[in-house]
């Protein structure tokens, strides 16, 4: 699969993002749902939920630190959800991978230990990290297994540095992570 952080390499957070101002919702969440999903999401303490600029990036929510803003961010968070399309949660992955490997030869993919959700999902947690690829950021990815499809909480850093003090807060951000079960039903808007 294309990712969309091939684009923040090209020309860096602040070229992808919206020129408006920052959401000053630290420590907020939200329900995003799309075609056959829900879940909630929300961001820790110090950093600000951000679903209205989130699609200029291809995401459904990004989540970047109180203080910055996404024009000027070294770190964010995002989440999306994809359709396994009948594939299995490691069939995806596997998939993901190679479609990464083959787009950056010398990325270094590494395993971590699963988190558990809020509703005790298992997070299936992988690292990647430039190395020799041209591939410039340092990313951990927990893959969530939500039905038809897979909610992706991804941490994206443009250095070790930021990525390192930023893992507790993925960490935060994914142990939190809620399916919703039940369909979401909007109410048709008076005339």
């Amino acid at each position: 699969m294309k990712r969309f952080l091939t684009i923040l390499m090209a020309g860096g957070l602040a070229a992808v993002a919206a020129q408006t101002e920052k959401d000053p919702r630290e420590g907020a969440g939200g329900v995003i749902f799309g075609p056959g999903f829900a879940f909630v999401i929300g961001a820790p303490e110090n950093w600000i939920f951000d679903s209205e600029r989130a699609p200029s990036i291809g995401s459904r929510v990004v989540i970047y630190p109180a203080g910055t803003d996404l024009n000027h961010t070294q770190v964010i968070i995002h989440a999306n959800a994809l359709p396994l399309n009948e594939l299995t949660l490691q069939e995806w992955i596997e998939q993901d991978i190679v479609n990464l490997e083959e787009e950056f030869p010398g990325i270094v993919v590494k395993e971590h230990p699963g988190l558990k959700t809020a509703d005790t999902l298992t997070a299936v947690v992988r690292e990647f990290e430039p190395a020799e690829s041209r591939y410039g950021l340092y990313e951990r990815i927990a893959y969530i297994d939500i039905g038809e499809n897979v909610a992706i909480v991804s941490l994206s850093a443009q250095n070790k540095e930021a990525y390192d003090e930023s893992i507790e807060a993925f960490e935060y951000v994914v142990t939190e992570f809620r399916k919703v079960d039940k369909q979401i039903i909007l109410k048709e808007q008076p005339q």
